[in-house]
């Protein structure tokens, strides 16, 4: 089973509407506490199946931490887990460092040769989403640098219902950075408490179908992301349940994927950053052999039954109703998306803790 720890470095610069790792303003985790958290994961990480290895992310932004030189040294020097550098910053905290050339170039020294940056489209429309002013040019300007500095530098583009008339402003930003990697994003739902946030703001269709023409230009295949849109709509999974689909073997279909969180104050939890359903202590004090004995034996929890207590779910029959009634044709990049969108809407409780 895949497995990987979300460990919070510091505070996020934005919180954008679709975040799904609680983004937004934070205290930072203490250079002793983050080294001693690192140390603990290695030794937890030896405790646990060697294969796959396991391993571990820094999050939300860790160029807001002040030590991150160290840190990120420390996080490359790990024996029983790896490092996963997703790279992704909003640019405003490293674009405010005097440092800023040291740090990136600490990453790159460590084998971190990747950074991103997400576009929502226009400079007003980005920054409305993120809700944060200044957020666009920050995010353009720590893309160039990086690339600048020899960096790999990626875009990732946050599909919303401003894409069509935003389009020739990201071909702008494209033009301008010249990124090694464009991804494409239709953004998922998850239970968080915040992510409906961002429902006004999902595109439809209507919108991917307007912007269709672009999307070869934008590294994209664009049958392949087109099929898989017009799959995840709700009108799409409701036909799918009238055809034979059922909310239970949904619920206890086999996952390989365990993610756990590590907070700022230390604390290990079993869920990703947002939805944690369990605390296993504090890792510093922890005892290993309990935790791994626990993470050995817990499932995998990416999707579905992680979440929710199936035995308390609504019928399929009110399921695929509640489904219908939300706008047909909104697009989600999966099944489970539209479920939790549903299950949202009908108010049916999960089993993520409110921290």
């Amino acid at each position: 089973m895949e497995m990987n720890f979300d460990l919070l470095i510091s505070g996020c610069n934005t919180r954008c509407k679709h975040c799904y790792v609680n983004g937004g303003p934070g205290k930072y985790i203490p250079l002793e506490d983050a080294l001693r958290c690192i140390s603990r994961l290695d030794e937890l990480a030896s405790a646990l199946p060697a294969s796959p290895v396991p391993s571990f992310t820094m999050d939300n932004e860790p160029f807001n931490h002040p030590d991150i030189v160290e840190i990120i040294r420390a996080a490359t020097s790990t024996k029983h887990i790896q490092l996963y550098h997703h790279g992704m910053t909003t640019g405003i905290a490293l674009m405010r460092r005097k440092d800023k050339e040291s740090v990136v170039k600490a990453y790159m020294d460590c084998g971190c040769m990747d950074f991103g940056i997400t576009l929502h489209g226009s400079p007003e429309h980005h920054d409305e989403i993120v809700r944060r002013e200044g957020a666009f040019q920050a995010s353009v300007a720590s893309a160039e640098y990086a690339k600048s500095l020899g960096a790999k530098v990626s875009i990732s583009l946050m599909f919303n219902r401003f894409f069509p008339e935003d389009a020739a402003a990201i071909d702008q930003v494209i033009r301008q950075v010249g990124p090694d990697f464009i991804y494409f994003a239709v953004p998922c739902y998850t239970p968080h408490r915040n992510m409906r946030e961002f429902e006004p703001y999902r595109a439809s269709l209507q919108d991917l179908y307007a912007i269709s023409d672009r999307l070869e230009s934008w590294e994209q295949d664009k049958t392949e992301l087109l099929n898989n849109a017009e799959r995840h709509t709700p009108a799409a999974v409701a036909k799918r349940f009238e055809q034979g689909l059922t909310v239970k073997e949904l619920f206890v279909r086999e996952q390989n994927d365990l993610y756990l969180t590590v907070h700022q104050d230390c604390r290990l939890y079993m869920g990703n950053s947002g939805v944690e359903t369990a605390c296993l202590g504090d890792l510093r004090y922890l005892d290993i052999g309990y935790a791994a004995q626990v993470i050995s034996n817990a499932s995998a929890n990416r999707d579905y039954g992680a979440f929710y207590a199936v035995d308390r779910l609504p019928t399929q029959e009110e399921i695929t109703a509640a489904m219908k009634r939300l706008p047909p044709d909104i697009a989600f990049s999966d099944t489970a998306s539209v479920i939790y969108r549903t299950l949202a809407e009908m108010d049916v409780p999960t089993r993520i803790l409110s921290l």
